[in-house]
């Protein structure tokens, strides 16, 4: 499978760079399976720093990683300097040029399956002209459209919300409360998820039961099924896998033991590839039969990431005397930076299956501006949760409930 998945990214990739103009093609300094495998290895890296950038901040926490990252991607290719230098440090670790994200970007984006959906979308003030490299490259790798709206217009807030809705399938209904005059340009990514288990929990099942959070018991209904399901024992934590009935996706959730800490063990994930370590277990976990009770919830989080990722080391993108976006605006236009990062997510579980969803919005301002017999399993208390996509190896959504009834 592992093969399989980088011989498709390899082959998407090479596609990717034959369809380019020759004049835009340089010399690559990796090879098409390096870059792929790279890829994948920035995301997960990429994704684990953003996670525990979380890990203390809010009791439901849930973050995309890959909206982060294709958003403020897209947002790099109209960066030049140490701007973008540090832009593609936190995204890629420096493992991959700006070219090279931005063909595995392609890659990845023409072999989603149609549980995933991912648009991105340029939001640019009416009297803003985009470079048109800039616009060039945002629409080849990313796939992305790109509007001027008038910024001083009420109804224009509507205008990108109503994009955010169609884009996550009603999920999420807005991303900005109003359009801010003062903005030059919105980059907005958008990802939405929804598959049903490949074994269905019965309705008539479902029934209440006690939740140990950290600020005491909470009564919540609990999804009930016996049956056979990926599990691995280790490190202190029980790691259970729900297939999904496209089996390219799959739920991980992490309990640890009773007498374990939650955050001690995030804590001592952080330095361990915490994302890689997820797709090891999956490979080593056993079908065994469990009696699984697992909480019915839905979650909602948002955030602004500008202190997280000014903390992973992307500090010149939003410094007025610093950053440099000179290749995302024409000639003549004010210099811009990047005034906020929002990031909203959701998430429903319940008997059917699991619907998902994230948005990432940049917003640019101008600077002048065990055993076969029945395991268990009782999800009852604060865990961590991924949604996984088993064939690229790439996390789309980390999670921590620490209370399914907020």
């Amino acid at each position: 499978m592992r093969t399989l998945t980088l011989s498709l990214l390899v082959l998407l990739l090479g596609i990717s760079l034959a369809a380019m103009p020759v004049q835009e093609q340089q010399k690559p300094l990796l090879s098409e399976e390096q870059q792929a495998e790279l890829f994948v290895k920035s995301v997960q890296g990429f994704s684990d720093k953003l996670f525990f950038a979380h890990d203390a901040k809010a009791s439901n926490r849930m973050v995309s990683p890959l909206s982060v990252l294709l958003a403020l991607a897209m947002t790099a290719n109209g960066a030049e300097g140490e701007t973008q230098d540090q832009m593609l440090r936190v995204l890629t670790d420096s493992s991959l040029s700006m070219e090279a994200l931005n063909l595995a970007s392609l890659a990845y984006l023409k072999q989603t399956s149609k549980e995933v959906s991912i648009a991105n979308s340029l939001w640019a003030n009416e009297n803003v002209t985009l470079s048109s490299s800039f616009l060039s490259r945002v629409r080849k790798s990313y796939q992305g459209q790109a509007r001027n709206l008038d910024f001083l217009s009420p109804k224009n807030t509507k205008t990108i919300n109503d994009w955010v809705k169609d884009a996550t399938k009603g999920a999420i209904d807005s991303i900005i409360d109003s359009v801010e005059p003062s903005m030059i340009l919105y980059v907005i990514n958008a990802i939405s998820f929804k598959d049903a288990w490949r074994n269905e929990f019965e309705e008539r099942a479902t029934r209440p039961l006690t939740f140990h959070t950290t600020q005491g018991d909470v009564s919540s209904l609990f999804l009930n099924q016996e049956g056979h399901f990926p599990y691995l024992h280790q490190n202190g934590a029980s790691y259970l896998f729900l297939p999904y009935k496209n089996e390219r996706y799959i739920l991980t959730a992490i309990l640890v033991d009773e007498e374990k800490d939650l955050q001690s063990f995030l804590s001592q994930q952080k330095h361990e590839g915490f994302s890689s370590s997820l797709f090891a277990a999956f490979e080593e976990a056993q079908y065994t039969n469990i009696d699984l009770s697992f909480p019915k919830f839905e979650s909602r989080y948002s955030d602004s990431l500008v202190d997280e990722l000014q903390a992973m080391g992307m500090q010149y993108a939003f410094d007025t005397n610093k950053a440099d976006f000179s290749a995302m605006l024409a000639s003549k236009q004010p210099e811009a930076v990047i005034d906020e990062v929002l990031h909203k997510t959701f998430i429903r579980v319940d008997e059917a299956g699991t619907e998902a969803a994230a948005v990432t919005a940049v917003m640019m301002k101008a600077t002048s501006m065990a055993p076969q017999s029945s395991l268990r399993l009782i999800f009852n208390r604060p865990f961590v949760y991924a949604i996984l996509d088993l064939e690229m190896h790439i996390p789309l959504f980390m999670g921590v409930l620490e209370n399914p009834k907020p």
